[in-house]
């Protein structure tokens, strides 16, 4: 009986890492910040690259064409979700992602803070085929 849970467990482990999503490649679409000020959507196209190496994901985010993107950091998932950080000198402190993995397809939130406010965003980004 010890056996089976331990071949069970073992079974699901490997199902599991066998359907890791590979994200590696370019990544386009928004992200939608309300402005709490004036109560406005904000919307601002962006690019994510992403490059997995195994289990290991590093890559870069950036406004779309523009040269400013920074590094994303502490890069974790698990099953369909992805999590990770990213900081800029807009932001005072790193911005956490939290997206659903759906093929080429991936959405979420974002918070983060800009001077003194905080801020949460709706992020759709797909990905690229060039």
């Amino acid at each position: 009986m010890k056996h089976s849970r331990v071949l069970y467990g073992l079974f699901f482990l490997l199902l599991n890492t066998a359907f890791a999503a590979d994200i590696s490649g370019k990544w386009s679409g928004t992200i939608a910040v309300r402005d709490q000020s004036s109560g406005t959507v904000i919307t601002t196209p962006v690019e994510i690259q992403f490059d997995q190496q195994e289990s290991t994901v590093s890559g870069k985010i950036g406004r779309a064409r523009e040269a400013d993107a920074v590094p994303i950091r502490n890069v974790r998932i698990e099953g369909n979700k992805i999590y990770f950080e990213a900081a800029s000198e807009e932001t005072t402190g790193p911005c956490k992602f939290s997206l659903t993995i759906t093929g080429d397809i991936m959405e979420g939130d974002m918070t983060g803070a800009v001077e003194s406010e905080d801020i949460t965003g709706k992020v759709k980004i797909t990905r690229s085929r060039a």
